[in-house]
């Protein structure tokens, strides 16, 4: 072997072997960006603007096709196809098939920059290697180089979106509604719970001085949607002084309110109460006139502090036996107590 011929086989051999590793070992969905060139020797741009808008095409690329698709790198290029007159003359001559058949890329770009009306131009096409298909391409003009850079920015992603599988449109499928949250005061269902309250209770008859009142019993809230009922079954007593002996009054109560709530915190409440009586004493004696009390005006408020506990404050005017007014009615309770619901 002459020397002229193995210094042709030194400058080609790294080619041949690079070749056949990259068909073997790179995956087929290989995308080669070659160099943007110029048209015509009347271009004056430097070769940094060149490679500045040939990596710019290559970053568009890579930010539109998925991550299967491997990018070439120009070093990728360069250590396949040395850069000499030959590639640059090929380019020319729009055969960058069969650069990206030789460097076994199934997918490849070709631009070029040129002049027209005194403008600057580029093109760029993109190619399947298979079989030489165009898939895509562009064109642009500006004044200067950063219009081109603009243009590529803009104009490339339809392009390379041409290797992305179609995707079919959303069907009409109705949204799936999310439950309403469940609370004290929003809820559509009706929550059970207990509840607990004490104060002061005056009794009427026989100008009875004030004493203590306490309840105790099960509690329900049920949402209408403007306003909340509110019922109760209650175990209520009430000790006070009668004629200065101490007298007890036992009795169930049935309290029936009314609910609105302000802000899901602050509530005012307005109802009535139906007591029936179980027993009445005066030091041991039964009063038959301290039974009769069985119907009670009621008003009060409540703050809603979690959605399973509030607190709430009431009073209780009650009616006298024959139906008067709360007026002249001189019975009532004043409580305070607290409601959990599960």
């Amino acid at each position: 072997m002459n020397l002229s011929k193995f210094s042709k086989f030194l400058k080609f051999w790294p080619i041949l072997i690079l070749i056949l590793t990259t068909v073997q070992t790179i995956s087929a969905n290989v995308v080669a960006v070659l160099e943007i060139i110029p048209g015509s020797d009347s271009i004056e741009l430097t070769v940094s603007e060149f490679r500045h808008l040939t990596d710019e095409l290559r970053v568009q690329a890579r930010n539109t096709l998925p991550k299967k698709y491997t990018i070439l790198t120009r070093d990728n290029i360069i250590a396949l196809i040395p850069p000499d007159e030959k590639e640059a003359e090929c380019l020319a001559e729009s055969c960058a098939v069969e650069i990206g058949r030789a460097i076994a890329a199934e997918y490849v770009t070709q631009g070029q920059v040129r002049k027209f009306g005194g403008m600057l131009t580029i093109s760029v096409e993109f190619y399947e290697t298979m079989n030489g298909n165009m898939l895509g391409s562009f064109a642009a003009e500006s004044q200067d180089v950063k219009g081109l850079l603009a243009a590529i920015r803009e104009k490339s992603t339809p392009m390379f979106e041409k290797l992305q599988p179609d995707i079919p449109p959303p069907q009409n499928i109705p949204a799936k509604e999310e439950p309403t949250p469940q609370t004290a005061n929003s809820s559509p269902l009706a929550k059970f719970g207990l509840t607990a309250k004490i104060g002061f209770a005056k009794s009427g008859t026989k100008k009875g001085k004030s004493g203590t009142a306490y309840s105790a019993g099960l509690i329900m809230a049920k949402n209408f949607g403007l306003a909340d009922f509110v019922p109760e079954l209650l175990l209520s007593g009430d000790e006070f002084e009668i004629s200065e002996r101490q007298a007890s009054i036992l009795k169930i109560d049935i309290p029936l309110n009314a609910r609105i709530v302000f802000a899901n915190a602050i509530g005012v409440s307005l109802g009535a109460v139906i007591s029936l009586p179980l027993s009445a004493k005066i030091e041991g004696e039964v009063p038959s006139d301290a039974e009769k009390f069985g119907i009670a005006a009621a008003g009060g408020l409540a703050y809603i502090i979690t959605e399973s506990i509030f607190i709430n404050a009431s009073y209780e005017k009650y009616f006298t036996e024959n139906f008067k007014s709360v007026k002249n009615s001189g019975t009532g309770r004043a409580l305070c107590g607290i409601g959990y619901l599960f």
